[in-house]
């Protein structure tokens, strides 16, 4: 059935004794029923008729209350999960910050912070010489740091999102040294912040102990107080540890925990041959 446009209670009854209703009136009376109850019979019958509309309006009306009322809901829940959506949206881009105990204080002392550069070297577990986390690798990281404004910047990609850094803090120093140029106090200072780091980045702690190992058994090994000792256990820190990182990036790491004294003799004796090589050299040189 066609939907009712209009409310049926608001219509009025029809004059049924006009003209436009002469012919249903005197075709009652000409079947025998009188005047006045034929106009009877047709108000009532108009009177049920229009009943029947007024019960259909109100359940039309109801239906599209209902309709009304659920699209509303509808519209609401889709509202409330786009406005949920976009919250959540601007959470993940809101900058965090941890929590802090409010009875802790600063510790004692402060490790000397090393570059970017350095930093993100072991934020990724890569090798980095030890140079940065001397204390002549955190001066140099503090002044370049001063100078940043003046820097030229470019892009990196940061948390998903594209920003701009200062070009120094992704390049290499160029005063970095070789973990076999420093000296054996810059070695000793570098590889205790080394290791203090790695932590902060919690790095496995089978990588850690095994680090940790590694410096212990050359900082305290018997041949330092040698000739050449130092600089002979430099050379093996330096070979081993950068070797170690370059097997592990291909799957094939070792114990850099485990001393080798076959190596340390090479190195050894490649020292001190080519120190020997070098005093004939300068010897041949003072002779006419």
């Amino acid at each position: 059935m066609n939907n009712i446009v209009a409310d049926p209670a608001l219509e009025a009854q029809p004059n049924f004794e006009s003209d436009a209703y002469a012919g249903w009136l005197n075709a009652l009376v000409n079947a025998g029923i009188a005047r006045a109850d034929a106009l009877t019979q047709m108000i009532d019958g108009w009177r049920r008729e229009r009943q029947e509309h007024m019960d259909l309006w109100q359940e039309q009306v109801e239906n599209e209350t209902c309709a009304e009322r659920e699209l509303e809901e509808r519209t609401r829940a889709e509202r409330e999960l786009e406005e949920e959506n976009e919250r959540r949206e601007a959470e993940k881009k809101k900058p965090k910050i941890n929590d802090f105990d409010a009875n802790t204080l600063v510790a004692d002392v402060l490790v000397p912070r090393p570059s970017q550069f350095a930093l993100q070297k072991i934020k990724n577990m890569e090798y980095v010489e030890l140079w940065y986390f001397s204390p002549d690798g955190c001066r140099d990281a503090f002044d370049s740091s001063r100078s940043s404004a003046e820097d030229t910047f470019g892009l990196t990609k940061v948390d998903g999102f594209i920003a701009f850094k200062p070009v120094s803090s992704f390049k290499a120093s160029q005063k970095a040294l070789q973990d076999h140029d420093l000296s054996w106090c810059q070695f000793n200072i570098a590889k205790t912040s080394f290791l203090v780091h790695i932590e902060k980045c919690a790095w496995p702690e089978k990588h850690q102990q095994a680090l940790a190992l590694f410096f212990m058994l050359i900082t305290n090994h018997k041949h330092r107080m040698r000739p050449q000792g130092e600089k002979t256990l430099l050379r093996y820190a330096g070979l081993v540890r950068r070797e170690w990182h370059d097997c592990l990036a291909q799957n094939q790491g070792f114990n850099i925990g485990i001393f080798n004294g076959s190596l340390y003799s090479t190195l050894s004796d490649d020292i001190c041959e080519a120190e020997r090589d070098e005093g004939i050299r300068l010897v041949r040189l003072l002779i006419p």
